[in-house]
């Protein structure tokens, strides 16, 4: 084991090897078990569950049509447009947000892979389904490359179902994660917690550190276990949308951290925004998985929005600051 901490500071042990992990593994032909541990303890990891050539074609397909990119992508931890930040490496250290709505001109394949091997693939559908009790509806994805520390959250906060803890999202591994790349970390049991909703207290807009202490005073308090779980090219570890996570910093400049992610809602419900809006969703059927496109830049109205925001980006975003202080000030008012 390797002694870690968090991005605030909490102290989690690392397993070298699948021998010190104490996280099971199941197969897509051991999902009555799987779905077992992941109602018990609100993650749950499949083995291969991706070939090794699916992740190499989106591996390469990123090196060619992504990376070189000198543009503007919007990007997971702010969910604005920006070009990249790399680090000594050339690896991308911004995270892309959803890969279904990049530019379907400038990143056809990239775009079309992404939805049809991976957020659409079959095994993935499959797990999902399990996990749902129905077929899924994939609300968001991103791309990591760089190992970019995400901190300790519950993704209700930003994005759920409706019926708030129903989400499941994916964290796909495009190659073998190092014990010092940056994991992913989760804390087990933590899907039973539900923290305090949005507020004009807490609110992203303008409180969103205040959020992010009251989850990690959370796991202070109950003394929540923090599990680094060592993850296999082609492996995806699946969590409630409830259950506290994030991602480690690096500690070795030699491994990246290439990998996906896909969050997925029951296909009959409507989606939660920020835990003030309830938004009925256009989507698109891609072999049987429901494709929801935010932003999607093959839309002209959606290009219009884009080109305003990173034109007048100091504008944009005073606007929308303003727009999700509006929604969070009238659920306070009607609650």
């Amino acid at each position: 084991m390797i002694s870690l901490k968090t991005p605030r500071g909490l102290p989690v042990e690392v397993p070298e090897s699948l021998h010190e992990d104490p996280s099971p593994r199941f197969s897509v032909a051991d999902t009555a078990a799987a779905r077992a541990y992941y109602e018990e303890n609100g993650y749950v990891i499949f083995r291969d569950l991706f070939t090794p050539q699916t992740c190499d074609e989106m591996r390469r397909l990123w090196d060619r049509d992504i990376r070189p990119y000198k543009g503007y992508i919007y990007r997971q931890a702010t969910a604005r447009a920006e070009t990249h930040i790399k680090n000594a490496n050339g690896w991308i250290m911004n995270p892309i947000l959803n890969l279904q709505s990049v530019d379907p001109v400038r990143f056809a394949e990239f775009r079309s892979t992404s939805v049809r091997r991976v957020l659409a693939d079959k095994q993935l559908r499959t797990v999902f389904t399990s996990l749902l009790n129905e077929a899924p509806k994939v609300v968001q994805s991103m791309y990591f490359e760089g190992n970019s520390a995400t901190w300790e959250h519950q993704d209700s906060y930003y994005l759920d179902s409706e019926v708030v803890g129903e989400m499941v999202a994916a964290w796909i591994a495009l190659e073998d994660i190092a014990p010092h790349a940056g994991r992913f970390f989760i804390c087990p049991g933590s899907h039973r917690i539900r923290l305090k909703d949005h507020s004009l207290y807490n609110n992203i807009a303008e409180n969103h550190d205040t959020y992010i202490k009251s989850v990690v005073e959370e796991i202070r308090t109950r003394k929540l276990e923090i599990r680094a779980p060592a993850l296999g090219k082609g492996d995806v570890l699946l969590w409630n949308s409830l259950t506290i996570h994030g991602s480690l910093d690096s500690q070795d400049p030699r491994h990246s951290r290439s990998s996906i992610t896909a969050h997925a809602i029951p296909l009959s419900r409507k989606f939660l925004q920020l835990q003030t809006r309830v938004l009925t969703l256009r989507t698109e059927d891609v072999d049987g998985t429901a494709i929801y496109r935010p932003k999607d830049l093959g839309s002209t109205v959606n290009r219009l929005i884009f080109f305003v925001e990173t034109n007048f980006p100091q504008f944009f975003y005073w606007l929308k600051k303003r727009a999700i202080l509006y929604f969070v000030r009238r659920k306070a008012a009607t609650a």
